[in-house]
């Protein structure tokens, strides 16, 4: 860890501040060291008597919990990196990019910090995304300050492209800006090798994994239609199948709406008799298990508070069950599945995302 005299100052800085709790964001663009000037400063507050907590909100690349979720952990040890912090509680986002996912990274990163300063945190360190440009990037992290309400705010940057930060918070009387320059040592990454960084980290996780299965009947799920609205009796799956052309699995009515799960893809073409036979006009979406399985999602318990994270395996309404792949759980305590956006191979590989709303 190479370190320079302004991080250092900027370090002590800190550590000299009598206000208590400390809570510094940390902000910069991809590929400014944030992760490395987070660790440096926890280690920093540390060594000088405080206990440290960090939040890691860089969902695609993160190092305290899996990428899709906003970790949080305390410093237990003078650390080496963010990895040697071990993550103590975590909110899942289900993305490894806040793009489309504005509003539950604001909150896990919020729902985060709070978790630190209700087990004692004197300081807490927050690691933020690099999504700085843009519309988006500028709406993250000035909701993300507004929420949090910090004492110090770091601006990693190169030239002046976080300048904007800067106007609209230097004067604010309870944070203090603090502009840092970035290290010519720190090097930039290809898309490749952050990918190549998330799908190590999902092997990992995969590789402690095992099959625990869900009964459908004591789940609620999340960024999902199923099992929101009215289930059909079995009879009336059996008249819908007449009607379709092929076996109807499942069936229920969300006001307007109708999700019909098939065995196989439709061939149909006129959806007439299918409106018809729900006594109207409403919207039909049929679908295949098959598109609810190799998705990232967040298992909850009575609290809301997130388990762990699993990756869904097999839909089966025969049995009634919801078979994910996640580390051991006790199957009792499960009662949201939440649904992310990403596509993962069972070997980790990414496989794509979905689009909010298509589930």
């Amino acid at each position: 860890m190479v370190i320079t005299g302004e991080w250092q100052k900027v370090a002590e800085s800190v550590a000299k501040t009598e206000r208590r709790p400390l809570v510094v964001m940390v902000v910069g663009a991809v590929d400014t060291g944030k992760t490395t000037f987070c660790t440096y400063l926890a280690r920093t507050l540390f060594e000088a008597g405080f206990k440290v907590a960090v939040v890691d909100a860089d969902l695609g690349q993160s190092d305290i919990g899996l990428p899709t979720t906003i970790g949080m952990g305390f410093v237990s040890k003078p650390i080496e990196r963010l990895r040697d912090v071990n993550c103590q509680a975590s909110y899942f986002v289900g993305s490894i990019s806040p793009v489309g996912f504005l509003l539950p990274t604001v909150t896990g990163t919020k729902l985060m910090t709070e978790r630190a300063l209700a087990l004692g945190a004197e300081a807490v360190v927050i690691d933020t995304d690099g999504l700085v440009h843009g519309g988006a990037g500028v709406a993250l992290k000035q909701y993300t300050f507004e929420l949090l309400r910090p004492t110090h705010v770091v601006l990693l940057q190169r030239a002046n492209e976080l300048s904007i930060f800067k106007r609209q918070w230097e004067g604010i009387v309870w944070t203090k800006v603090l502009p840092v320059p970035v290290p010519e040592t720190v090097s930039e990454k290809t898309r490749e090798q952050r990918r190549q960084f998330r799908e190590q980290r999902f092997r990992e996780w995969l590789s402690e994994c095992g099959e625990v299965l869900l009964p459908l009947s004591q789940l609620n799920f999340r960024n999902a239609m199923l099992r929101q609205g009215i289930v059909l009796p079995q009879e009336a799956l059996q008249q819908l199948s007449e009607l379709m052309g092929t076996k109807v699995l499942y069936a229920e009515r969300v006001g307007d709406n109708v999700l019909i799960f098939v065995e196989a893809p439709l061939m149909l073409s006129d959806f007439s008799p299918i409106r018809q036979f729900f006594g109207g006009a409403p919207y039909i979406r049929w679908t295949i298990p098959s598109r609810y399985e190799q998705i990232v999602v967040g298992l909850l318990d009575a609290n809301d508070e997130l388990l762990t994270v699993g990756l869904t395996f097999r839909l089966d309404f025969s049995e009634g069950i919801l078979s994910v792949l996640s580390p051991p759980v006790q199957v009792e305590r499960v009662r949201t599945i939440v649904f992310g956006a990403l596509r993962l191979a069972l070997d980790g590989t990414e496989l794509g995302t979905i689009s909010p709303g298509s589930l």
